[in-house]
């Protein structure tokens, strides 16, 4: 770019730049629509008030308002109905529709938070790799952004499922990392909610005294703060953990507690719930037709896609059928609990099944399936008391990296508070915009050609980073990244996707015979003449020394392989002795194609697997997986 074209560039910016100011100006003042978002970032509203606020602030945003209508997709994700089946269905069907509309950039903000929603309702419908699998990939995007917030959303919701499913000291790690976060960046209420979690956790892992500490603190905190069913919530966690330690009339009286406000409330479901805890606890101390009497009566409104509730409803009823000697009903219910409990992953209650299983074909005298129930459960037994033992160790690990977490905290969080400062800095410049444009404009003018070097000496530092220095393809990590986001899209598209992996044969002779300076024209020429051969959406990267893979979007299976095939020919074919007197070099290679796979890995086991069979089959060949 010669200097008069760089000074017509700074002209047009600068007129740009006036000519949209106003808007621009506009646009970010909106002091009521970041008063309303504030609120739902913080949890500083009622039930009731909600809708009406999220209404609010859709009707007062502007449609160029790019941020803040990101902002408006992420609330809407978080505040869908989520009470029945159907909603949940729908609540999932919206995070996934975003999703693909802010697939770009990736991973973004929003792109990242949509995950989080997607994976927290699947959790409700039964779906629990899908959520473990989302919610993870999300909290991995948001360390890739250095977003605290996020972090801690993923981590606290993970947590929770994981202490949920028995995996106790990864769950302790998740809820731990999410405190200390929460409370470093003053979210009150996401803090309380997830010591609640954290809290049952500990009394989930055998420690119900800790956790006792931590509700009865919290639940104070709430009943403080008017905040009724938060209170309720942890209200229940105690009696719980009061069941834990065996004092079974103080557990019924929080749980008969809890019965009385949610009759207040009319939620049926609620009510429900709460009638199948009391009759767990009912039957603990013998009253068996007042847990029945209370079972019967909640059953009609727990539908089965509850399945947390489901499986402990039929659990308890099997118990009480086994003590009322109703032995085919007994068994019954304990087949409906187990299948909950697996579509849960809940391993502590379907332990707690099994043992009930070998006692109700015991009674029947069906000695055979007693025995398959009572060894299936000591199987589990056996394989909970090597978690719990593992668990217990990782969890002392936990406990004494406290001070570890916490740096690696502290540490996010001045990041996060660096970008945080910039986008002030940022914003208040807005304001001052006008005031000093004639000086940003005789300061581009001045400076457009240096800017115009620093901007391509950026890029060459960004390129460098991401290519191969020798052959001047993507390096490996470019091309595993750019193959995630291949394979995303063909998930999503249901468009094929085949790779191409060959390296070069005989390679290390060509180095002891030439020269290594010759091995490295070798490899360039490699490049070239493969890169001459694709089109261009197929990325082309060098992945080991003289070991290459193409990445082939919307190619099936039967053509990838036809163009291995030309490639190998067009290799074998060139006239080698250019680069050095007799020297001929060939390629062997291997093709693979998407199926079940989700990630590069397995997919390029098997692309690296058929190479291994074209090398063992005489080389210069191309081998299927």
């Amino acid at each position: 770019m010669n200097k008069r074209l760089c000074i017509f560039f700074s002209i047009n910016l600068l007129l740009t730049i006036i000519l949209s100011h106003p808007a621009k100006a506009e646009y970010y003042e909106n002091a009521r629509a970041d008063e309303i978002y504030q609120k739902f970032d913080l949890v500083d509203y009622t039930a009731e008030e909600a809708n009406a606020l999220l209404t609010e602030y859709k009707s007062i945003i502007d449609n160029d308002d790019e941020i803040r209508q990101k902002l408006l997709v992420r609330l809407t994700c978080w505040n869908q109905p989520s009470e029945t089946q159907a909603e949940l269905d729908k609540a999932i069907q919206y995070a996934e529709q975003q999703l693909l509309i802010y697939a770009e950039p990736y991973p973004s903000e929003i792109n990242t938070d949509l995950l989080l929603c997607l994976g927290y309702y699947k959790q409700y419908v039964g779906q629990m790799d899908g959520a473990f699998k989302d919610i993870s990939t999300a909290i991995s995007n948001a360390y890739q952004l250095e977003n605290p917030r996020l972090i801690a959303d993923g981590r606290s919701i993970r947590g929770a499922m994981e202490s949920y499913q028995g995996d106790y000291a990864t769950a302790l790690e998740d809820l731990i990392t999410a405190q200390h976060l929460y409370e470093k960046l003053n979210i009150t209420y996401w803090a309380n909610d997830n010591l609640n979690n954290l809290a049952a956790s500990y009394r989930r892992f055998g420690d119900p005294e800790t956790a006792i500490k931590y509700q009865t603190k919290l639940e104070q905190t709430y009943l403080n703060s008017g905040m009724l069913f938060e209170a309720d919530n942890v209200n229940v966690q105690i009696a719980f953990s009061l069941e834990e330690l065996g004092r079974f009339k103080e557990s019924n009286e929080r749980f008969y507690k809890s019965l009385k406000f949610w009759q207040s409330q009319k939620e049926t479901n609620a009510i429900a719930s709460t009638q199948v805890n009391i009759a767990g606890n009912l039957i603990n101390q013998g009253e068996v037709d007042k847990a029945l009497a209370l079972l019967i009566q909640a059953e009609p409104d727990i539908p089965v896609e509850y399945d947390g509730q489901h499986s402990f409803m039929s659990l308890f009823f099997a118990k009480a059928y086994l003590v009322k000697n109703e032995l085919d009903k007994a068994l019954e219910y304990s087949q409906k609990a187990s299948i909950d409990f697996k579509r849960g992953g809940n391993r502590r209650g379907e332990s707690q099944n099994l043992q009930l299983q070998s006692q109700i074909y015991h009674a029947k005298g069906d000695i055979e399936n007693a025995y398959k129930s009572l060894s299936a459960f000591l199987e589990m037994h056996l394989s909970l008391d090597k978690q719990i033992m593992s668990d217990r160790n990782a969890e002392m690990q936990t406990r004494f990296n406290t001070d570890k977490v916490l740096a690696e905290n502290e540490n996010l969080l001045e990041v996060s508070t660096v970008k945080e400062l910039q986008l002030q800095i940022m914003q208040r410049n807005e304001s001052l915009q006008i005031v000093i444009i004639v000086l940003v404009a005789i300061i581009l003018i001045i400076v457009s050609v240096f800017a115009y070097k620093q901007l391509k000496r950026k890029r060459k530092y960004q390129s460098l980073a991401l290519t191969d220095e020798l052959t001047r393809l993507s390096n490996r990590r470019a091309i595993y990244a750019q193959s995630e986001h291949f394979i995303k899209q063909a998930k999503l598209s249901s468009q094929p996707f085949s790779i191409i992996l060959f390296d070069a044969d005989h390679f290390k002779q060509v180095n002891d015979k030439f020269g290594h300076d010759v091995g490295d024209k070798v490899l360039m020429k490699l490049a070239s003449l493969t890169m001459g051969m694709m089109r261009e959406s197929d990325v082309v990267g060098r992945v080991g020394g003289e070991e290459f893979l193409i990445l082939l979007p919307n190619i099936a299976h039967n053509t990838a392989m036809e163009i291995a095939q030309r490639l190998l020919d067009c290799i074998a074919n060139y006239d080698w002795s250019h680069i050095a007197p007799s020297l001929v070099q060939t390629v062997s290679a291997g093709v693979a194609t998407l199926e079940h796979e989700t990630e590069l890995s397995p997919l390029l086991l098997k692309a690296d697997s058929a190479l291994y069979k074209a090398k063992s089959a005489g080389r210069n060949c191309v081998i299927s997986a």
